[in-house]
């Protein structure tokens, strides 16, 4: 079979290219923090052998959209057999929005937030204007605030 037909094929490479690939969007939360994929990952053939035989639950990961590979949970910097579990996805999600910090910036000041609801209810701004703003890089039209994650 050609990996690229494979199910797993698009997770995997997503993994590599965002802890490898400085022109990839989300290369400065993964490989611009340090986060690395173990060198038996970067084969495909390893990582589903893995993912297989050998990951608690890792049949989950066939469910398009439904679990993600975490490697957080096992507080690891690394992509690896060891250090990595099989979540929901919508569990995974949630823990990431948590632990990013947001910035709102209006003017010449600065306020900084702990979740995307701590911005909305505190600036009485809609979730949906702050997250199109974290995405845009835009500033907010009728509040004038613009958003970034806070570093």
């Amino acid at each position: 079979m050609n990996k690229k037909n494979h199910s797993l094929y698009n997770r995997w490479k997503n993994i590599i290219e965002r802890c490898n690939n400085p022109k990839n969007k989300n290369y400065k939360y993964y490989g611009g923090k340090g986060i690395v994929v173990d060198e038996r990952w970067h084969d495909f053939w390893n990582f589903v052998e893995d993912v297989d035989f050998h990951i608690l639950n890792g049949h989950l990961l066939y469910l398009k959209g439904e679990y993600h590979l975490d490697k957080d949970i096992k507080g690891g910097r690394i992509y690896s057999l060891e250090n990595c579990v099989v979540v929901p996805a919508k569990f995974n999600m949630d823990m990431t929005r948590h632990s990013r910090k947001i910035i709102a910036l209006k003017d010449d000041n600065k306020t900084v937030f702990h979740s995307i609801s701590e911005a909305s209810r505190t600036l009485n701004m809609k979730r949906t204007n702050i997250m199109y703003g974290l995405r845009s890089g835009k500033p907010n039209k009728s509040t004038g605030y613009s958003f970034k994650y806070y570093e």
